[in-house]
C-alpha cells in the first residue's frame, strides 16, 4: 500500500518525511513505466485498486488551510513518486532538510498531478494598493475546489443508497426538494448498467439533489472524499453518458470518474487526410464520454471531483447554472476535452480547481450563451488555451458569432498557455480583468487576446514579477 502524509511544516519536516516514506510500493504493487507526466494511461498510473487504499490526504493545512486539494482519482506517475519518497527519506536521515522538502513536494505533486500548484499557491492572489488580483477566498468562506472546509456538506438524505439498483429506484421516486444520499466509501460502477430512455445511467428529476459528503471530517480526523460514481466500460464498451441533471437539480459532494483521462494526441494527428482535411469519422472511433449533463435551468454542481471524460466533465444546456467549488481535471482529449462546456447555456463558474483539461471552460458559440468565470485556479497543465468560446454561433454582418458575453475576473492561470482566445465576435462583450497570468506580457501575442467587443485591462502578467498591465 502507498501512503503519503501531508507535507510537514518546517519544524517537523524530517519526521513528516519519514512517515511519508513508511510504506513505498514494492515491485508488484503497481505497474509503472517511464511516461510523460499528466498523460495518464494504464501503464504509468496508479490502479483503481490502489486508489481505494488511501482515499484522502491533505496538503500542508497549517500553511494554507483554504487551499487544500482533496482527490479520490489518481493519475500520477507512480515510479516518479516512489523515487522522490526514497530520495526524501535519505535526505531527511542526513538532515538535508531543504532537499527533503523539495523531494516531498515533488512526490505529492506527481502523485496528485498538481503541476505548479504547490509551488505557487502562496501567489495565487496578489494585492496591489486596494486591488486584489487573482483567485482568493474571503476569511471563513469555503475553499477553492471544495473538500475539507466546505460550508454546505450534506451528510444524510430522504433516501440512502449503496448500489446502482437502489440509486435508480430512488431517482424514480424522489420529488423536488428531496435528497438522495450515497455514503462515503461507496463506489457505484455504472459500466455494466443499462441506460435510461434518455441515454444516461442516472437521471435526476427536477429539483432533486444527489449528494455525498466530500470534505466531511470524521471523528477520527480522516476526511471523506465522498462516494464515487464511475463508468470505466465493460469489455469493448465504454460508458459514454453518466448523469443527467434537470432543472433545479443539484449534484454535490461526489467523485465522478470517467474511463479515459488521456490526451490522444497521436489519434488526433492520424485523423488528418493527405489533403489536410480532418476526418471526423476516424476521430469519433474513440468514444465521446460525458460525465454530467445539465438539461434545464437553475441546476447546481458543487463540491465534486470530476475527471476522466473525453468530451466534457460538465456539459450544460440551460441557463442560470451554478458550477462552483469543484476539482475538475484530466478531461483532455485533443479535439474535445472540456472541463465545463456551455452549449445553449449560461451560468457562473467560480471557486473551482482545474487541471489537465484541453479547455477548462468552453462554449459552443450559440448567440445566447454566456458565462462568468471568477475565483478559479488553473493549476498548471492545459492542452490548449484555458478559457474558450467557439465562433460557431452563426454569421452576422459577415462575422462569426462567439456567444453573447463572457466575464473573466479574479482567476489565476498557472499554465504557460494563453488564458483565453478570441475565436469570433461576441454579441455583447468579453471582459478580462483582475486576473493573474503565469507568463510575463512579452510571452503572449496580444492579437490573440484582443478583438472586436473585447476588453482586456488591469491584470497581472508574470506571477513572479507581479507586473500590473493596465
Amino acid at each position: 500500500m502507498i501512503f503519503v502524509c501531508a507535507l510537514a511544516a518546517a519544524a517537523g519536516l524530517a519526521a513528516g518525511i519519514l512517515a511519508a516514506s513508511a510504506a513505498i510500493p514494492g515491485d508488484g504493487a503497481v505497474k509503472t513505466t517511464s511516461g510523460t507526466s499528466g498523460t495518464a494511461n494504464p501503464e504509468n498510473t496508479l490502479t483503481a485498486q490502489i486508489i481505494q487504499e488511501f482515499p484522502a490526504y491533505e496538503y500542508d493545512p497549517g500553511v494554507r488551510p483554504d487551499m487544500d486539494v482533496l482527490t479520490a482519482s489518481w493519475y500520477g506517475d507512480a515510479e516518479t513518486v516512489r523515487n522522490s519518497i526514497v530520495s526524501a527519506r535519505t535526505a531527511a536521515a542526513e538532515n538535508r532538510i531543504v532537499n527533503a522538502r523539495d523531494d516531498v513536494i515533488l512526490a505529492i505533486t506527481k502523485l496528485g498531478s498538481l503541476s505548479r500548484y504547490l509551488k505557487y499557491r502562496d501567489s495565487l492572489s496578489v494585492t496591489v494598493g486596494d486591488t486584489v488580483y487573482g483567485a482568493y477566498v474571503e476569511d471563513g468562506d469555503s475553499p477553492i475546489g471544495g473538500g475539507k472546509g466546505y460550508k454546505n456538506i450534506i451528510t444524510s438524505g430522504d433516501y440512502t443508497v449503496r448500489n446502482f439498483k437502489e440509486l435508480s429506484d430512488a431517482c424514480g421516486k424522489a420529488k423536488s426538494g428531496e435528497v438522495i444520499f450515497i455514503p462515503s466509501g461507496v463506489t457505484i460502477d455504472v459500466s455494466r448498467e443499462e441506460k435510461t430512455s434518455e441515454g444516461y445511467n442516472i437521471v435526476l428529476g427536477e429539483g432533486v439533489t444527489l449528494a455525498s459528503d466530500r470534505g466531511y471530517v470524521r471523528e477520527d480526523g480522516s476526511v471523506s472524499t465522498g462516494a464515487m460514481i464511475k463508468g470505466h466500460g465493460a469489455g469493448e464498451t465504454i460508458t459514454t453518458n453518466l448523469i443527467l441533471c434537470k432543472s433545479g437539480s443539484r449534484l454535490t459532494g461526489l467523485a465522478v470518474q470517467g474511463p479515459d483521462p488521456n490526451r490522444h494526441v497521436e489519434h488526433h494527428t492520424r485523423c488528418y487526410k493527405p489533403d489536410g482535411s480532418f476526418d471526423l469519422t476516424v476521430f469519433y472511433k474513440l468514444p465521446v464520454t460525458t460525465g454530467i449533463a445539465v438539461k434545464g435551468d437553475g441546476a447546481e454542481i458543487d463540491n465534486c471531483e470530476i475527471s476522466g471524460f473525453c468530451h466534457t466533465a460538465i456539459d450544460l444546456t440551460g441557463f442560470d447554472v451554478h458550477v462552483h467549488h469543484n476539482y475538475i481535471h484530466h478531461n483532455q482529449i485533443k479535439g474535445n476535452g472540456y472541463g465545463v462546456c456551455f452549449e445553449r447555456a449560461g451560468g457562473v463558474v467560480e471557486y473551482n480547481l482545474f487541471n489537465f483539461n484541453r479547455h477548462s471552460i468552453a462554449g459552443g458559440g450559440h448567440p445566447e450563451s454566456w458565462y462568468i468565470a471568477r475565483y478559479n485556479v488553473d493549476m498548471g497543465d492545459v492542452l490548449n488555451h484555458v478559457y474558450d468560446m467557439h465562433g460557431n454561433g452563426g454569421v452576422k454582418n459577415g462575422k462569426n458569432i462567439a456567444g453573447r458575453f463572457i466575464e473573466m475576473y479574479n482567476n489565476t492561470f498557472l499554465p504557460d498557455d494563453y488564458p483565453y482566445c478570441v475565436r469570433g465576435v461576441p454579441e455583447e462583450y468579453y471582459k478580462f480583468f483582475r486576473n493573474v497570468v503565469m507568463g510575463t506580457k512579452d510571452k503572449y501575442d496580444f492579437s490573440i487576446l484582443r478583438g472586436e467587443r473585447v476588453e482586456i485591462y488591469d491584470n497581472i502578467f508574470g506571477i513572479e514579477e507581479k507586473t500590473v498591465v493596465k
